[in-house]
């Protein structure tokens, strides 16, 4: 019964493990190149420095690039195992569990 239940949690905390951030532009554009988004995050501070108003102007800009993308091709929603799907995974492994005990 306890698996039953720490399955069961293990599938909700899944849920919730999405990072916390402000904009999140820098990230979802990392995600979407494929390169670590601290880079993104170094190049328009070091822009910030030369010219403000570029910096503010490409972060907009990179804002409106990845928000358009995200709307026109969305990731795919994860798909989450229905409760008795979930009981029988955790009842095989109790059993599994009893034949290694014995």
């Amino acid at each position: 019964m306890q698996t039953v239940q720490h399955v069961a949690n293990e599938a909700q905390d899944y849920q919730l493990e999405e990072p916390q951030s402000l904009f999140g532009i820098c990230q979802a554009a990392g995600e979407d190149l494929g390169i670590n988004p601290m880079l993104l995050r170094i190049g328009l501070i070091g822009i910030l420095f030369f010219n403000p108003a570029v910096m503010v102007g490409a972060y907009v800009g990179l804002g409106a690039v990845v928000g358009s993308s995200r709307l026109l091709f969305p990731k795919p929603s994860r798909v989450i195992e229905p409760a008795h799907l979930i009981s029988a995974k955790a009842r095989q492994f109790e059993r599994e569990r009893e034949l290694i005990a014995a």
